[in-house]
C-alpha cells in the first residue's frame, strides 16, 4: 500500500532549528502514529551528512548548488541559513525512483519545488505545499534582507526555472496549506482553482508545561528576579534591537528584572550588533544571551517556566509557534499585531498587542503586566485554555485528512 510521505524542506539540521523544522518533525511523529511511513528529503545545506535520524525520523540529504555566478563563500552560507534557492540532481533522482509514495509534502518552493512538480506530473503522484515564510504577505524589508546575499551575482539558473515551470508550483499543487489566515485568503484569491486551507502550527503542550523554573533561576543565580523571555532567531526581522531599547527603560522602573534571549544566530553581523548595543545601553549585566540552544535542551522549557512575561517583538511572523509555547507554560504574551499572530491572539484576552516600531509602547505593555498580576494571570489562563486546541495530534490529523482528500 502506498503510504509513504516524503517531507521536502530546503534544509533540515538540528544546529539551525526553527519553526519549520519543529512543524515537520512533530507532524512526522504524529503521522507515523496514524500509519504513515514518513521520511525527510532535503539538501546538504549546513550539513554534509547524507543519512541520519533526527528525533527518530529518517533524513536523507542530497548534494546541491546555487546556479548563480559571482556568489562569495559567505553569501552561500547566508543563503544556506535563510532563503537560499538550491538545485539538486541527486534529489531529483531519489524522488524519481522512490517507491510507494502516497504524497510529497513540500515545505519550500524554488528549484526543489519545481523538481517535485516535475516528478509529480511524470509519476502521477500528488504533492501539497505548506507556506511557512510569507509567500504573498512578506513585508518588503524582510524580503530585501533575504535576497541581499544574491546582490551582484548572475542567475544562470533561469533556464531551470523555465524548464521546470517553477512559476506553476502553487497552482499545480493538490493543496496549499497556510498557517496564517490572511495568507490563506490571499492564496485562495490568487489561485482560485487550487485547494487552499488554513492549518495552524501546533505545540507539545505537555513538554512546555513541564519546565523547572527553580532549576533555571539557580543556574543563572537569578533569585527572585522577574524574567522577560524572548525565543527567536537572531536576525533583523525579530526586532531584538527595539526590545533592548525598551528594556533599558524598563529596568529603570523595575531594576529587579532580567531579559533572556534564546535563538539561533542566523545573522552573525546582527548578533554582534546586539552585543554592542548591550554595552552602549549599559544593560549587559541584566541580559542573558543563549544562542544556538538545542531545541531538545531542557534549558529551553525551564526558561519558559521561569519567565514572568513572554515578549515577542517580531516585525513579522508567518505564524509564531513560540507564542503557543509560552501559553503552554502558562505565561502572558506581548506581541506585535503582525502576520499570523492576528489569527489566534486576541488583544487583552489571551495576549497584548503593541506597536512593533515603538519601544515606548513595548515598555508600557511590559510594565503593565509586571505591575498588574491579575491581568497577567488572566492572559496566561486564557492562553493556556486556548493552546489545548493546538496539540500536534490535532494538527497532524488535519494534515492527514488533506492527504486522504486528494
Amino acid at each position: 500500500m502506498k503510504n509513504k510521505i516524503i517531507q521536502v524542506p530546503r534544509r533540515f539540521v538540528q544546529q539551525e532549528w526553527g519553526g519549520t523544522e519543529t512543524v515537520i518533525i512533530e507532524t512526522s511523529h504524529e503521522l507515523h502514529k496514524l500509519g504513515y511511513d514518513v521520511e525527510i528529503f532535503t539538501s546538504k545545506a549546513l550539513s554534509g551528512i547524507s543519512r541520519e535520524r533526527i528525533l527518530g525520523i529518517p533524513v536523507r540529504r542530497f548534494s546541491y548548488f546555487y546556479p548563480r555566478l559571482g556568489l562569495r563563500r559567505e553569501d552561500k552560507l547566508r543563503l544556506d541559513m535563510r532563503g537560499g534557492n538550491v538545485f539538486s540532481l541527486s534529489f531529483l533522482l531519489a524522488v524519481l525512483f522512490a517507491r510507494n509514495i502516497k504524497v510529497i509534502h513540500l515545505h519550500t518552493g524554488g528549484f526543489l519545488g519545481g523538481l517535485v512538480r516535475f516528478v509529480s506530473r511524470l509519476r502521477k503522484i500528488p504533492y501539497v505545499l505548506s507556506i511557512h515564510g510569507g509567500a504573498l504577505d512578506l513585508p518588503a524589508q524582510q524580503l530585501k534582507e533575504i535576497v541581499a546575499p544574491m546582490k551582484g551575482s548572475f542567475n544562470w539558473g533561469k533556464i531551470f526555472e523555465i524548464i521546470l515551470r517553477c512559476n506553476r508550483i502553487n497552482q499545480d499543487a493538490s493543496a496549499i496549506i497556510c498557517v496564517c489566515e490572511n495568507e490563506r485568503a490571499l492564496m485562495a484569491r490568487k489561485y482560485p482553482q487550487t485547494k487552499v486551507v488554513y492549518v495552524p502550527n501546533g505545540v507539545d503542550v505537555e513538554r512546555f508545561a513541564s519546565g523547572d523554573a527553580a532549576r533555571f533561576k539557580s543556574k543563572y543565580a537569578l533569585g527572585n528576579k522577574e524574567i522577560l523571555l524572548y525565543v527567536g532567531g537572531f536576525y533583523p526581522q525579530k526586532n531584538h534591537l527595539l526590545l533592548l531599547d525598551a528594556f533599558a527603560g524598563i529596568i529603570e522602573s523595575h531594576p529587579q528584572t532580567v531579559l533572556v534571549l534564546i535563538g539561533v544566530a542566523y545573522d552573525k553581523a546582527y548578533y554582534e550588533k546586539l552585543i554592542n548595543q548591550l554595552t552602549a545601553l549599559n544593560i549587559a549585566d541584566s541580559v542573558i544571551l543563549l544562542p544556538n540552544l538545542n531545541f531538545e535542551d531542557n534549558m529551553l522549557i525551564d526558561a519558559y517556566a521561569a519567565a514572568s512575561v513572554f515578549v515577542f517583538p517580531s516585525k513579522y511572523e508567518t505564524f509564531g509557534i513560540v507564542a503557543l509555547e509560552a501559553w503552554a507554560a502558562r505565561k502572558p504574551v506581548i506581541c506585535g499585531k503582525v502576520g499570523g499572530l492576528v489569527s489566534f491572539i486576541r488583544d487583552n484576552e489571551n495576549g497584548l498587542f503593541f506597536d512593533v516600531d515603538s519601544a515606548r509602547d513595548l515598555q508600557q505593555k511590559v510594565r503593565m503586566l509586571l505591575d498588574d498580576k491579575d491581568l497577567a494571570g488572566k492572559l496566561a489562563r486564557n492562553g493556556f485554555a486556548d493552546v489545548q486546541n493546538y496539540s500536534w495530534s490535532k494538527i497532524a490529523g488535519k494534515i492527514a485528512a488533506i492527504y486522504e482528500g486528494i
